[in-house]
């Protein structure tokens, strides 16, 4: 089986892909896990949601690079970090020298458990986004569940994937890895939540120099992320058609930012193809140097219909990702390592317009995406 990456500007990036293997999963039984080299673990996101995560050390021939894994969701049939093939590729990755971090989204899998106020803490339903959106399933209210989400809900999820990058920033800052380069690799509406982070990263800036007057301010965060691959990124956010803004958020990080995205969808599913050359073309459409896009490319797995995470249990799907990672990285200028102590540092989000706001004070560890006024914009 051959399967093909596009650009639609120039010549392809065909990879032979060969590989297979029945599909696994971390979770499955402790016996399973005694040779395995990850460790489970958790941190909390702005707004007290306890995150389940799993975490695998790079092994082999490190390449100083992390993937982020962010899993699809699905209103009605839920979803986790464990659905599918994931596990197997994580444990490819790591074997390929890269360190490895998923997670459950809030409400998701394992990550149910929510914050209590507290002194020094709000706690969770003390945050109007989630008591306007999230039903209490007891009284206690200290555990979620996606099933009581509103419609409108289902951006706010976008925080988890910023708790995940200060999880990762946390870990550098121990010297455990380098998250000035991260490889985000989403799943459906995993990925559309991934693309919508990205988007507000390309926006969010340190300030290098507190103090009066106009701050100095660092290059946008979206520099720590080396490339994203979207498997079947969807146009839909819970129950809501967000195509739109999708391909703006696309477009804001690969054409404005330059950062490769891979969009990967099964041949035989019309609505995938159709949305990931959409996404392509906006990206493309106007760009002169084609060499800037090398890597910002589209492709099909042959012979499918399948979607979202189901596609890693397609043969040779995880050879061909780790085949395209490996490329990028070998173009990319790895960044050197440097301490993130975020705890010294005052982010702004800087729009377009030249208006800019603070999205954290140096209080805070856990930057926070503000859904409102940011997008739409």
């Amino acid at each position: 089986m051959v399967l093909m990456w596009r650009t639609g500007l120039a010549a392809g990036l065909a990879l032979a892909l060969l590989m297979t293997g029945a599909p696994g999963r971390v979770a499955a039984q402790k016996e399973k896990d005694k040779d395995k080299d990850f460790q489970r673990v958790s941190f909390k996101s702005f707004d007290g949601v306890e995150l389940a995560g799993t975490f695998y050390p790079a092994g082999g021939k490190k390449k100083d690079a992390t993937v982020l894994y962010l899993h699809h969701i699905d209103p009605k049939e839920g979803g986790n970090s464990h659905k599918d093939d994931f596990d197997k590729l994580a444990e490819r990755l790591q074997k390929d020298g890269y360190a490895v971090l998923s997670f459950d989204f809030r409400g998701f899998g394992e990550s149910n458990k929510v914050e209590k106020p507290q002194p020094g803490s709000k706690g969770f339903w003390n945050f109007g986004h989630n008591s306007a959106n999230v039903k209490r399933r007891s009284k206690e209210g200290d555990t979620i569940d996606h099933k009581d989400f509103g419609p409108a809900y289902y951006p706010y999820l976008v925080n988890d994937v910023a708790a995940a990058k200060a999880y990762l920033d946390a870990r550098n800052d121990a010297r455990e890895l380098n998250s000035g380069n991260v490889i985000l690799l989403g799943a459906g509406q995993g990925a559309t939540l991934g693309a919508m982070w990205l988007a507000s990263e390309c926006r969010r800036q340190r300030e290098l120099t507190p103090g009066f007057g106009i701050p100095k301010l660092d290059a946008p965060e979206s520099k720590d992320i080396a490339c994203a691959v979207w498997l079947t990124i969807s146009p839909r956010l819970g129950s809501r058609d967000v195509g739109a803004i999708v391909k703006s958020w696309t477009k804001i990080a690969g054409k404005e930012k330059l950062i490769p995205m891979g969009f990967l969808y099964g041949k035989l599913d019309e609505k995938g193809d159709n949305f990931a050359k959409a996404c392509l073309k906006d990206i493309t459409t106007g760009v002169k140097d084609k060499d800037k896009l090398e890597f910002t490319v589209e492709g099909a797995v042959e012979d499918t219909k399948v979607t979202d995470s189901k596609l890693l249990g397609v043969k040779g799907t995880d050879t061909r990702i780790i085949k395209y990672l490996d490329r990028v990285m070998e173009k990319r200028r790895i960044p050197p390592w440097v301490e993130r102590k975020p705890r010294d540092s005052r982010d702004w989000v800087v729009l377009p317009n030249g208006k800019k706001f603070v999205s954290k004070q140096p209080t805070e560890t856990v930057p926070s995406v503000d859904v409102n006024t940011f997008f739409g914009r």
